[in-house]
């Protein structure tokens, strides 16, 4: 399954991975450089998220509409061409380049999600169920080993050459992605796989409507975990400076936490497709939820290493589920439309995560504030076990084969 998948799918989103992964540290100070005020600056990123949000549902219809490999390719193509944009806004220097700037950060918000979405439909088209949890979590894993080595060469980058370059490094990731999903000697395979698949599916199967309400119980769920994902760097970097350490010390622990997540991943995707789906995202959302709690009851450094492991295990070990269960409730037809809708419910926690932090950080306190999403994550836990008899997701099987 691994060796079906690598070239069409992993190999491309590892590097666009990598290219992502380079911009991201560098995009406020880009802005900084071109004039923007720290507030503008750090709204640019929320800019890209509103638009990411508002865009997932055409979004998905245009997938429908062209294809998921297609849709991945011109995805591909539009951002080279917004990362180009960019790289004109930094060398230029002139009094449009921020304005510029910032048109490639948020163009680059829709491109990205319809890559996203396009893979998700690919891979759930063409792997079977009994395998798509170990599918879902590579594809997942190969995002995270990108923004992990991406970060790595872009400061390798910057020792010698200016801003625009790192993101020229990440055009140049992009269009080797692009050279990959257009290598047909490469996806010969895997697109016969495809085919075959799609020439199997029978009239009950397109059929099948879509199980509206296992999708807003299980959608609970997920955006809980959004939650508490999108939380956990903002809670660890404050913490970290609660207790004075370091940007290089919140860093290191930072990434030590990216590692274990990495190095579980594979065990999440074996549980998934063996214990189920439910159980594995009860355990991640219990772990993740644990580990927050445990920040304030060991408020000390030593507590705070602890945490994250707790938190990273829980992490890892739920790497990808969000795509795994989209993909099990997923119709044959309008797979990419419905995965859109989906995709929402991710979008809204990684939305409203932060918003939740600022506020309870503006009326209450850090502690009140790392309880709640702790709390969050476990009720959302406790939540995917009370309603599986109505989600009826994939559970137990003894399927062995990777």
């Amino acid at each position: 399954m691994y060796r079906l998948i690598f070239w069409p799918v992993l190999a491309p989103s590892f590097l666009l991975g990598v290219a992502g992964g380079a911009m991201v540290p560098v995009l406020v100070l880009g802005a900084l450089a071109l004039g923007a005020s720290p507030a503008l600056a750090a709204g640019i990123v929320a800019m890209a998220g509103a638009t990411a949000l508002a865009v997932t549902v055409p979004v998905g219809l245009f997938i429908d509409r062209v294809g998921d490999r297609r849709a991945m390719a011109i995805a591909t193509a539009a951002a080279v061409a917004s990362i180009l944009l960019a790289v004109v806004a930094l060398a230029a220097g002139a009094r449009w380049s921020l304005g510029l700037f910032i048109v490639s950060a948020v163009l680059r918000a829709p491109v990205m999600m319809a890559w996203n979405l396009a893979r998700q439909a690919v891979v759930a088209e063409t792997v079977p169920a009994t395998l798509r949890g170990r599918a879902m979590t590579a594809l997942g894993g190969t995002m995270r080993a990108g923004t992990l080595v991406g970060p790595l060469a872009g400061a390798a980058l910057l020792v010698r050459w200016p801003l625009w370059s790192v993101f020229v490094f990440a055009a140049v990731c992009a269009l080797a992605s692009l050279a990959l999903l257009s290598a047909r000697r490469l996806n010969s395979a895997f697109d016969a796989e495809t085919a075959r698949s799609r020439a199997a599916r029978t009239e009950d199967e397109l059929a099948q409507g879509v199980r509206w309400r296992a999708v807003g119980l299980a959608g609970i769920a997920v955006g809980a975990l959004a939650v508490a994902r999108v939380a956990q760097p903002v809670i660890v970097a404050l913490w970290g400076v609660h207790l004075g350490w370091s940007p290089a010390e919140i860093s290191f622990l930072v990434a030590v936490g990216a590692a274990i997540e990495l190095t579980i991943m594979p065990l999440g995707g074996h549980l998934k497709d063996t214990l189920g789906r439910t159980p594995t995202l009860a355990l991640c959302l219990a772990m993740f939820g644990s580990g927050f709690l445990l920040v304030p009851v060991w408020a000390r450094s030593p507590g705070l290493w602890v945490a994250m492991v707790v938190m990273s295990l829980g992490n890892g070990t739920g790497a990808g589920i969000n795509m795994t269960i989209g993909a099990d409730l997923s119709p044959a037809r309008g797979r990419a439309r419905f995965l859109s809708v989906w995709a929402m419910f991710t979008q809204a926690g990684l939305l409203g995560g932060p918003l939740a932090v600022s506020a309870l950080l503006t009326v209450a306190s850090l502690p009140v504030a790392v309880t709640f999403i702790g709390g969050l994550a476990l009720a959302g836990s406790v939540w995917t076990v009370a309603v599986a008899p109505w989600t009826r997701l994939p559970g137990r099987s003894p399927h062995r084969s990777g």
